[in-house]
This record gives C-alpha cells, structure tokens and sequence, in this order.
C-alpha cells in the first residue's frame, strides 16, 4: 500500500473564517499501532500518523492539532487570525500525501495560530510535543548516509521537547485536568520523561516515585514508570 490509500478526506467547519473544507486524515482502521516510544509517541505500521495530526483550513490559514482544530473561537480570537495569519496565507494545492517538509510548514502553521489566538500552555506544549515526534520520524526515515540531515532534526527535535516541558509545566499550575486528554498521572510521566531527556534527574525522579505510589495510576503507567526509574538509574550512575 501506499501511504495515499490509508488517508482520506475529512470534511471540517473552520473555527475562524466558517468554511467548509477537506483535510487528509488518516483512516483509523487501517492503520496499526506497533508499539510507543518512552515519551507516548506511537509507532505506527505503513505510515506516520503524526504527518496528519495537522488541521489547516486552506482559505484563511488557521490550523491546529486536530485535537483543538473545531474548539469555537472568540470574535477577537478570530479577528486575530485575520490579521496575523490569514493577510499572509497563500492558499496551497491540496494533495493525496505530505512529505515531512509539508507537515512542518503545517505544524509551523499551527504553532502560529496557536499564538496568534493567545491560546493555552497546554495547547503549546501540546503542539510542539507532536512537532518533536514528526521530527524524529523523519529521522528514522532517513538513510545511515545522511548524517548532517539526521543531526540537525534532532537538535529541531530537542528544541521542540523542551518547548513542550516548559508548556506542560506551566500548564499543570494553571490549568485544570484533563490537560490534552491526559490525567495528573499521564502528565506526570510525560513531564518526567522530558526532564529525563534534559538532565534534570532529580525533577524526573520525584514524579516517577509519586507516580509508582499513586492509587489512581493504572498498571500499565505503572510499567511505564518502572522503566523509566530504571534508565534514569543509569543516568545518576554516571
């Protein structure tokens, strides 16, 4: 199959301008996840669905994660999309797949609305987690050769995690659960990990134990935590 036949074309309302419009979303039931990541990113089989997590209206520009595509909008919400986006979008063919350099235009798209709106931390954080993990998809599509290519996505990668811990911190002392789905434990993992990954240890190492003592934390984020504390146990070895 080609990555085509496991996309279609999903009619939305636009928020910001009210019109009717096609985005390539993937077909859910062709699509199977093989496994996850240490930070939830899901690993799928045939294709990348996080390359189709972007919504963008094609006359006005706005776009989110599909997640906060349809939440309503205020007048002055929309008035700012106008006037920051809208007056220097340049409408784009659709087409029957994205290549990376497409999804990151679209994210990138994304993140401007995102603060054009003056939207939450959540949905920051949110956003640029899912721009981290499209990034490290592209890299691990790239061939062993194109070494300077695989290292400046990781470095985009890396700024974008640390984007979005800084948006999940803030986040968790403002906003009240679920955050983008997630209960106090999810995030609390999801935060751990991204402390992980910058070396703040003993961060990350107080929310794994409060994780692992937790009554409402399923079994499962449980095993996750596990794993974590066992790397994060090599880490602090040095």
């Amino acid at each position: 199959m080609e990555e085509k036949d496991y996309l279609f074309g999903k009619t939305y309302t636009c928020p910001a301008c009210g019109e009717k419009f096609k985005n390539l979303t993937v077909r859910t039931g062709k699509v199977r996840t093989i496994g996850s990541d240490m930070d939830l990113r899901p690993i799928n089989e045939g294709v990348d669905a996080v390359k189709y997590e972007v919504v963008m209206c094609g006359e006005c520009g706005y776009a989110a994660v599909a997640r906060f595509f349809e939440k309503p909008l205020t007048s002055v919400q929309r008035k700012a999309i106008e006037d920051k986006i809208t007056i220097k979008f340049k409408p784009r063919p659709e087409k029957d797949a994205y290549s990376y350099e497409d999804v990151l235009e679209r994210y990138k798209m994304a993140i401007l609305s995102t603060v054009a709106k003056m939207g939450p931390a959540s949905e920051m954080a949110y956003t640029c987690l899912k721009v981290s993990w499209m990034l490290r998809g592209w890299r691990q599509g790239l061939a062993d050769s194109e070494t300077a290519r695989k290292q400046k996505l990781e470095a985009q990668e890396r700024e974008f995690q640390k984007k979005a811990l800084e948006g999940f911190v803030t986040a968790n002392t403002k906003e009240e659960f679920p955050i983008c789905g997630m209960d106090e434990n999810t995030l609390d993992y999801l935060t751990a990990v991204l402390y992980m990954k910058f070396e703040q240890y003993d961060k990350s190492s107080k929310l794994i134990s409060r994780i692992l003592s937790s009554h409402s934390a399923s079994s499962r984020l449980k095993d996750r935590a596990r794993d974590v504390k066992d790397e994060l146990a090599t880490y602090m070895k040095g």
